[in-house]
């Protein structure tokens, strides 16, 4: 409670009504009677430096960093008193991590402190954290960030700008994954199996612009790529992005892919179809194009009573002229969708049809649909049924809607095939349900495997629609209901030769646009805003806030000189538009200060300055911005835009809510690919070459090109999006009972796959899964159980342990080093004196162990202190081979796994992560101060202290909730506040 009232003792009490929690806003009498007791105490310490501090310091601290010695260029004599320490008081961060790590003292040194010593420095260093700064005279919130977005921003920005469904330009942080159907936060659930399609890594795949793009981003030591101190801007760059802002501006093809850019140009929209299985604008939307040809694999099909068409062939006949004619088609599962759940009760299955797919046709279930391969059943046509998803739930209702078309266009005809399995049989009875009220009941008795598969088939009444389809499999004996090619015909007008997209998967090609007779219309003048109205509301949407007058009046003056040289209006808005693309509004996020907020110091008149605060609250525009590229590495939706647009945003609830809200959006896909990859250092993966002699396991296919890069990359991505969409602990990242693995992946970690899976943490669900066809089979991946295994969590999977690793032998210096930083956020210091490893070949290395070849160089006196941090747990995972195969020996001898950490000893992984959980402080801590450097774009200072301590109690006290620590961080002082000053 001493540092939290500390802070609060530069506050005003208007501003700590503001800014404190609401739940205690009625304690303000008893928190100002405690105000002022905490100012005695703070007068108390500042006496404890003279009496307890400093003699601690020279005790322990002074024979190495005095100013004779002054080891690590670090003098700790100079500080005779506190006002000294706080007006340099930034190197006392680092001083706090070693002797919390009982680094320093160096463990070799015979005087150490008592336990109680070092938590006295620790807590006096967390005080002097907490005070005011001495310049500003209140709390230091950090420097202002001005960055400019990244690579992967620029291009995420752009997209959802124009309302894109793919990528701008290609670039290698869009992970090698051909689609995220499964990734639905919404639904609060990963549901097993998951399938996972990847495509070649460097290979290409759809973009707007595939020639074109942008140079990498650089990687700040030990941070993130988005961080404002490492980036760059030479005039080369600036060229690149005028040039890519041009080639954007001038696109053919955007404005037949993106409505936005065509209504901004004022021109009528064509829509060009993109077969992507889920659209980034729609990515809870499977989408899966219609085809022409009903049940092809079963020619002859029995009927269920009361089907509506007595002669079948007719049926299919109708199915395919209304298909050509624009107005029908047959939903059959492209393997685009292989896999995909729809959750129930809001996801929606998208059917495009008629020319060149501008109708849709939705599917909105009332519960969780299922697109996926059922060994145990013959389809009637493709490789995919669709069905329930969870088990025994065989009661369902799919609702129908035409979108995009003719005026009332809806469902007249409707036919159906429920497909047999093996083993199973019984009553299916489906109801058709009209508009009008009327509802058509029809069953039959499906038999046992194929021979079962049954047509069912119904017709409006003249004037009337089918809204939806309830089925009923409650007498049915299987766990699933078992549905293919939902034949459908609607009312909408007859396109002659109308052309429906054809079927593509996302992975296999990008789709070309169909040719029109037709040019590009202009928008009736009626239905088009003025000219100068679109340019301004695009001009605030892409700079996200409100634009200046000076700002809108240059951009419009750019609009305006075009037209007047005889530019039509679109070629002129086109101009209009690359300068937005290309502006510093566009291209920089600014830490904006509201000149109209209060001043949460409190303490601006006390300095004689009434007028403005040295440190100001985030406007709500820029706060909006800050959380949008935090967690979805792009600008701010309308939702978020009007929250800030109303003044709500820096509410702390409507703050949290909008969190919560976007973690729950599946552009938060990017916490798991930037973030996280970032994080775990899985972007170095790729460049890994494990020795393929010595590790056959990694390698198959044609001379050995299927490697297991992906498998390891995926792994890692499920764990951390599990604990993103499910809310789980954050603890599970070190100490998770459960992995996502692929058949492939299970046998390099020698786990039977489907014992696992029926023993698995989700057993009443994961034995249901069916076995996975051959052809599709490391595809799919389920959720196992790890229980009375040495792995679990980040450190003992396969991605890291082959990260760390040389071609031919580990390296428990690098995973020692990749442990250190990646998990705790202490990484070691760089080493004073160069080594290398005699005799370090690939035949030297299956004689003698790694551990024996540098046991000599670690007991040095220069490495001691470093390596007495470093190689624990490095010799932890030593259990690992080079891509992550648990082994005995390494080389000829055993391998020797045992150590201590923090003066416990352990044998292994499994017991060294036992260790960690018995005090997670050190991984908590270090993924919290991780992910607050990443979501305030800079490095983190001594003044962040206690706000990560504050983080880390919060998420404590609620379970170490993902969504608990991501929302804190939201909330957090660093995160709403900046300097005014620059």
């Amino acid at each position: 409670m001493k540092r939290s009232l500390l802070e609060l003792a530069t506050y005003s009490d208007e501003s700590v009504v503001k800014h404190f929690p609401l739940g205690m806003k009625h304690t303000l009498p008893l928190l100002t009677a405690l105000l002022l007791a905490s100012t005695a105490v703070g007068r108390a310490t500042a006496s404890e430096f003279d009496v307890d501090i400093r003699p601690l310091l020279e005790r322990h601290c002074f024979d190495c960093h005095d100013s004779y010695s002054k080891e690590g260029d670090l003098d700790l004599s100079r500080f005779t008193n506190e006002e000294g320490v706080m007006k340099d008081r930034a190197i006392w961060r680092t001083v706090y991590e070693k002797i919390e790590s009982h680094q320093m003292p160096p463990p070799d040194q015979d005087s150490q402190p008592l336990a109680a010593q070092r938590q006295e420095l620790m807590q006096w260093i967390m005080d002097i954290a907490s005070r005011p700064d001495v310049a500003l005279g209140v709390r230091d919130p950090g420097k202002p960030v001005l960055r400019r977005l990244t690579r992967l921003e620029y291009n995420n920005t752009v997209r959802d700008l124009f309302g894109l469904s793919t990528d701008v330009f290609m670039f290698p942080e869009r992970l090698p994954l051909a689609g995220k159907s499964y990734f639905q936060p919404a639904s609060g659930k990963l549901l097993e199996p998951v399938d996972v399609k990847t495509r070649e890594y460097g290979g290409k795949y759809p973009a707007l612009l595939p020639l074109s793009g942008l140079p990498g981003d650089s990687r700040a030591e030990h941070g993130f790529s988005n961080r404002g101190d490492v980036m760059n801007f030479t005039p080369m760059l600036l060229e690149k992005y005028l040039t890519l802002a041009g080639e954007i501006a001038q696109s053919t093809e955007l404005v037949s892919r993106s409505e936005t850019f065509a209504t901004l140009l004022g021109i009528e929209f064509k829509v060009r179809p993109v077969n992507d299985s889920v659209s980034n604008k729609t990515e809870s939307k499977a989408v899966s194009p219609a085809v022409g040809v009903f049940a092809p694999k079963v020619p002859k099909l029995p009927k269920a009573t009361g089907s509506a068409d007595n002669v079948e062939a007719r049926f299919r006949e109708e199915i395919t002229e209304a298909f050509q004619e624009g107005h029908g088609g047959v939903f059959d599962v492209g393997r685009s969708v292989a896999n995909t759940t729809v959750p129930g009760k809001g996801a929606i299955l998208r059917i495009p049809f008629g020319d060149a797919g501008t109708k849709t046709l939705t599917i909105n279930p009332d519960q969780d649909l299922w697109l996926a391969p059922f060994a145990t059943a013959d389809e009637s046509s493709g490789e995919l049924l669709f069905t329930n998803k969870t088990k025994n739930s065989k009661v369902f209702e799919l609702t129908f809607k035409v979108e995009n078309g003719d005026q009332g266009e809806s469902i007249t005809r409707l036919g159906i095939c429920v497909i047999g399995r093996r083993d199973q049989k019984g009553t299916v009875t489906l109801t058709a349900k009209s508009r009008s009220g009327i509802e058509q009941s029809v069953g039959a008795e499906i038999a046992e495997g194929a021979i079962g598969t049954t047509l069912y088939s119904f017709a409006a009444a003249p004037n009337d629609t089918i809204t939806s389809l309830v089925v009923d499999g409650s007498k049915f004996s299987g766990d699933y209901v078992l549905l293919d090619d939902l034949g459908f015909i609607t009312n909408g007008k007859a396109i002659p030769n109308a052309a429906p997209p054809e079927p593509v998967a996302l992975a296999e090609k990008e789709p070309k646009a169909k040719p029109t007779s037709e040019p590009v219309k202009a928008l009736p003048k009626a239905a088009a805003k003025p000219a100068v109205e679109r340019l301004t509301a695009f001009i605030e949407r892409a700079f996200r806030r409100p634009a200046t007058e000076d700002e809108r009046a240059r951009i419009q003056a750019v609009f305006q000189t075009a037209r007047s040289v005889g530019k039509s209006e679109e070629d002129a808005m086109r101009a209009a538009v690359q300068v937005v693309l290309a502006s510093p509004s566009f291209l920089y996020l600014g830490d904006t200060n509201d000149s109209s907020g209060d001043d949460p110091s409190g303490d601006a008149a006390s300095r004689g300055d009434t007028s403005r605060s040295t440190v100001q609250a985030l406007d709500d525009f820029a706060l909006a911005s800050r959380l949008s590229y935090f967690l979805w590495a792009s600008a701010p939706d309308e939702e978020l835009l009007a929250a800030a647009s109303a003044g709500k945003l820096r509410d702390a609830e409507q703050l949290e809510a909008q969190t919560r809200r976007m973690l729950k959006d599946n552009k938060s896909r990017e916490l798991s690919e930037s973030f996280a990859v970032q994080w775990l250092r899985l972007d170095q993966l790729y460049t890994s070459k494990p020795d393929a002699e010595l590790f056959p396991a990694f390698y198959a296919g044609p001379q050995g090109k299927n490697t297991l890069h992906a498998g390891q990359l995926i792994e890692a991505l499920l764990l951390f999006e599990t604990v993103h969409v499910e809310d789980r602990s954050i603890l599970d990242f070190v100490q998770a009972d459960y992995t996502w693995l692929n058949p492939r992946l299970a046998k390099l970690y020698d786990i039977d796959l489907h014992q696992s899976i029926d023993s698995g943490p989700n057993a009443e669900v994961a034995t249901t899964q069916e076995v996975p066809k051959k052809d599709n089979a490391d595809a799919m991946w389920h959720r196992v159980s790890l229980k009375g295994t040495p792995r679990g969590g980040y450190m003992t999977m396969a991605a890291p342990m082959t990260i760390t690793s040389l071609p031919f032998r580990t390296s428990p210096v690098k995973r020692g080093a990749w442990l250190l930083e990646t998990i705790f956020n202490r990484p070691p210091t760089e080493p004073k004196v160069a080594f290398a490893i005699e005799n370090d070949t690939k035949e030297a290395a299956q004689q003698m162990s790694i551990r024996q070849k540098f046991e000599a160089h670690r007991n040095q006196a220069a490495c001691y202190s470093c390596h007495i941090r470093l190689d624990p747990p490095g010799f932890a995972l030593e259990r690992f081979n080079p891509v992550g195969q648990w082994r005995e020996t390494d080389g000829a001898q055993p391998v020797d796994a045992s150590s201590e950490w923090n003066g416990q000893p352990f044998d292994g992984p499994a017991e060294f992560k036992a260790l960690i959980a018995e005090n997670p402080h050190e991984f908590t801590r270090g993924f919290i101060e991780h992910l607050l450097s990443y979501a305030i774009n800079r490095r983190l200072e001594v003044y962040d202290m206690p706000t990560v301590e504050q983080i880390e109690q919060a998420a404590k006290a609620d379970g170490w909730k993902f969504s608990r620590v991501v929302t804190e961080i939201a909330k957090s002082f660093p995160f709403t506040h900046t300097r005014r000053n620059r």
